[in-house]
């Protein structure tokens, strides 16, 4: 199926969806801020990301800028689409932030979003990036 990034600080979430992943027979890698999801993109391409906003250490804005720097050199790292998942406000963070522009970025979801909802979601983004 599909290659499947969550990077969530919070330790409950990070295994919460890597476990819902693996059990939709995807696979999941985690990271818990952006440093770590940046090492991973060494070994692991993922076709879908499933990000944190608010992290200790890079946070994830910081990661999706870099992530696109990346992409420079690294094109395979190019268009990856991903949810925003988070805790905080999400209306106010959604402005803040300024993600809405970014033409990889699919849906800012509450974290009490129903886990199948965010299955279903991002099943959805894969297949119409040709994924699934």
């Amino acid at each position: 199926m599909a290659n499947v990034l969550i990077v969530d600080d919070d330790y409950c979430i990070r295994t919460l969806y890597q476990f819902l992943f693996m059990g939709a027979e995807h696979t999941p890698q985690v990271a818990m801020d952006g440093e770590e999801a940046l090492r991973k993109l060494e070994t692991f391409i993922p076709d879908f990301m499933l990000i944190d906003i608010s992290m200790p250490g890079m946070d994830g804005v910081e990661f999706i800028k870099q992530l696109h720097r990346l992409a420079i050199s690294r094109p395979e790292l190019s268009r990856i689409p991903f949810i925003v998942l988070t805790g905080e406000n999400f209306t106010k963070m959604k402005e803040h932030h300024a993600i809405v522009g970014n033409l990889d970025y699919k849906a800012f979801l509450p974290k009490m979003t129903q886990q199948a909802q965010v299955l279903s979601l991002s099943e959805k983004i894969l297949t119409e990036y040709g994924k699934m």
